[in-house]
């Protein structure tokens, strides 16, 4: 498990650019995560604009356009 700072440091990286950016094309490849993916959530994230990337503990969080 990465530590807190490293965590904050990878989402600063990734900021500038992702923020703005398209999903042009979502592949859901990990059934097996903590929770399972929703059955639409693909067509959901396709197209989608990230507006923002923030952190809550060790997970980077995506704020997309649409509101999920």
């Amino acid at each position: 498990m990465p530590e807190l700072p490293e965590v904050e440091a990878v989402r600063r990286q990734l900021r500038p650019v992702m923020v703005g950016s398209r999903l042009a094309c979502v592949h859901a490849a990990r059934p097996d995560l903590r929770f399972p993916f929703a059955a639409d959530f693909v067509s959901r994230l396709t197209g989608q604009t990230i507006r923002a990337l923030r952190r809550r503990g060790k997970f980077l969080l995506a704020d997309l356009a649409s509101g999920d």
